[in-house]
């Protein structure tokens, strides 16, 4: 049986206002706990400072999971990147005997180990898959997706928040108060449709 460890750092610690990033982060945690409830087999927990991890039932949960926490970042107007682990652990049914956690094992290292070597790239995503093939497609898409969300700068999160909640740019122009033809050199802007086209691609994956 396979499932899926997510490991989660932030990029850079806050110097300053460090209650307000935990308060942050726990809203994070708390949002995603919320939403992907049914997907969790343990949710999501703040291990570190600015770090934390959980046990996902398969693959294609553990992909939508990273784009909610993006997406989530966000919605809220909060100035963080996070570097993001997916790492697949195939489990032994019939040993029960042990919490969720301690049958990690290993593969908890992995995924440990594998985080620490992407905070020494610009990379903010790596995903181990059950194969090597998967893994390299996943890896070379995330390059592309990651390329997309990160060309967003936090003055244009109003916009591209109205473009995540499946507004035109008809919609948005009027919301803003601007011409129509500024709503749709804002949608070409920030890429929408090539950030819907990739995670479409990341998911037609798994």
């Amino acid at each position: 049986m396979e499932q899926y460890i997510i490991i989660s750092q932030i990029k850079t610690l806050p110097k300053t206002n460090s209650l307000s990033f935990e308060s942050d982060l726990s809203n994070i945690v708390s949002i995603i706990n919320k939403i992907h409830k049914k997907d969790l087999i343990s949710p999501f927990e703040i291990v570190y400072p600015g770090e934390f991890q959980c046990i996902v039932s398969n693959l294609n949960n553990s992909i939508n999971i990273l784009f909610d926490i993006e997406e989530c970042i966000i919605e809220n107007n909060l100035p963080y990147k996070f570097k993001h682990v997916i790492y697949c652990h195939k489990t032994d049914t019939t040993n029960s005997k042990y919490s969720v956690f301690e049958k990690l094992g290993i593969s908890l290292i992995d995924a440990r180990n594998r985080l620490n070597a992407i905070k020494k790239t610009d990379s903010r995503f790596l995903i181990e898959a059950s194969n090597e093939l998967m893994s390299l497609n996943l890896n070379n898409l995330f390059l592309l997706y990651e390329d997309y969300i990160d060309s967003w700068h936090f003055k244009d999160f109003d916009y591209v928040k109205a473009f995540l909640n499946h507004m035109s740019y008809k919609e948005v122009a009027k919301a803003f108060k601007i011409n129509i033809s500024n709503g749709w050199r804002k949608e070409k802007k920030l890429k929408m449709k090539q950030y819907y086209t990739i995670k479409e691609l990341i998911l037609s994956e798994t």
